[in-house]
């Protein structure tokens, strides 16, 4: 009875897992004309997903409490966009989007207080290898949603979406799947299993359809993180031999940086883009001016891009002529929602986490240790363009709190079990 219990509790995770990546029911919504509806079936989905959270988490209320007091800028963050009700411009959709935020964390903290970042990681295999299996049914055999026929004027006719709405959020999500499959595959836990052949096989998926979605962004970061991981790596040695490493590090980048620069026009040329990031510059322009006039606080937590009915979101829409749905940069929304506050917040807890990972990099000799550095440089890398930082629902906000809070747990547990070593070996008797 044991075992099924724990086999459903499983199923949960990976359906709930499965359904933050936003997958599959867009794309089945999608009028014939390419318009996506709103979703009326997600939000009672993940209503029912955080009320099952809420029941797992009461029944281990006592180490909930507990491990809820490892990171407390999280919840200062999220304190912010609930308290944000009261200053939006959206009061109706800030108070809703909040709540569900808070779903959402609660959700990634039970990630980590259930499970180890190994389990975690196995768990979002099964999650990520079920978005690459349909995925590919669909792209090959049902076309019409696989792949991108109508959208944007068929401009990207032919590239691969799968069951993802847009073959960039397919892109982005088989970078996350390649790290993982990467992780799981080379994993202690694996290493000697039957089964081994099988995250390689999900490995190299991801990177097929990372391909096959032509998704230009998705390929760079893809490449730039696998140059990353052995770097990282190196990180373990001593203090000694990295002062070369660093010294090798730095002149490769500035070389880097300096062939990036002269040759800037042709490599924009080159990734289909202009100097201008396909006009997010301009974007990011227009909003700085609206920022300024709340600098501190903000709009309110998905506040600022709304529709036609907003003063706001119609002021962009008419000032850049076309209705840009977010504003391309993690960093510029949420200083546009929450102002300077809510982005200090993040700030100050996202280089605590990476201070934090090198440690535990460093404390650690599996392979696990270097997941917390690797995720937050892919959050990094890709809110440069992108969007994926505090939002609801989202894959990529429950990893950030679930791998924060398990480095924390991890990273005590390694420490009084160093410390009972030690003392165990100091009572052994010495018989020289």
């Amino acid at each position: 009875m044991l075992r099924f219990t724990r086999l459903v509790e499983k199923a949960f995770v990976v359906f709930s897992l499965f359904l933050s990546t936003a997958a599959l029911i867009p794309v089945l919504l999608e009028s014939p004309n390419g318009s996506i509806p709103q979703d009326p079936y997600s939000p009672l989905l993940f209503m029912g997903i955080y009320m099952v959270t809420l029941l797992l988490l009461a029944t281990r209320r006592k180490s909930f409490l507990l491990i809820a007091q490892k990171d407390f800028l999280i919840w200062v963050l999220v304190g912010i966009a609930l308290a944000s009700a009261i200053w939006t411009v959206a009061p109706d959709i800030t108070l809703r989007r909040s709540l569900l935020l808070l779903g959402t964390t609660l959700f990634g903290i039970y990630l980590a207080l259930r499970y180890s970042l190994r389990e975690q990681l196995q768990l979002l295999s099964w999650a990520l290898g079920l978005v690459i299996l349909l995925s590919i049914v669909f792209a090959i055999g049902l076309p019409f949603y696989g792949l991108m026929t109508i959208q944007e004027g068929g401009v990207h006719a032919g590239a691969w979406r799968g069951i993802m709405s847009h073959k960039n959020l397919l892109g982005r999500l088989m970078v996350l799947s390649n790290m993982v499959f990467l992780f799981v595959a080379i994993s202690d836990s694996i290493a000697n299993s039957k089964y081994r052949w099988l995250p390689w096989i999900g490995y190299v998926f991801s990177i097929v359809l990372i391909v096959r979605s032509t998704s230009k962004t998705a390929l760079v970061v893809f490449v730039v993180l696998m140059i990353i991981m052995p770097l990282y790596r190196t990180w373990r040695r001593n203090y000694n031999q990295l002062v070369p490493i660093a010294i090798a590090i730095i002149l490769v980048i500035g070389s880097a940086a300096i062939l990036f620069v002269d040759n800037l026009p042709f490599i924009t040329s080159a990734l289909g883009r202009d100097l201008t990031l396909t006009g997010r510059t301009e974007l990011w322009s227009v909003m700085l001016e609206l920022i300024q006039e709340r600098p501190l606080l903000g709009y309110g937590f998905n506040g600022f891009w709304r529709d036609w009915d907003s003063d706001v979101t119609a002021y962009l829409w008419r000032t850049l002529q076309w209705e840009c749905p977010y504003g391309h940069n993690g960093f510029m929304d949420l200083l546009a929602e929450l102002g300077i506050s809510g982005l200090a917040v993040f700030l100050l807890s996202l280089t605590t986490a990476c201070i934090q990972g090198v440690r535990w990099l460093r404390i650690t000799k599996n392979v696990e240790g270097l997941w917390t550095l690797m995720y937050l440089s892919f959050l990094v890398i890709y809110n440069i363009s992108e969007s994926t930082l505090l939002a609801t629902n989202s894959i990529f906000w429950i990893l950030y709190v679930s791998t924060i809070f398990s480095m924390a747990i991890e990273s005590e547990q390694a420490q009084i079990y160093s410390y009972t070593a030690v003392m165990a070996q100091e009572k052994e008797p010495n018989f020289r």
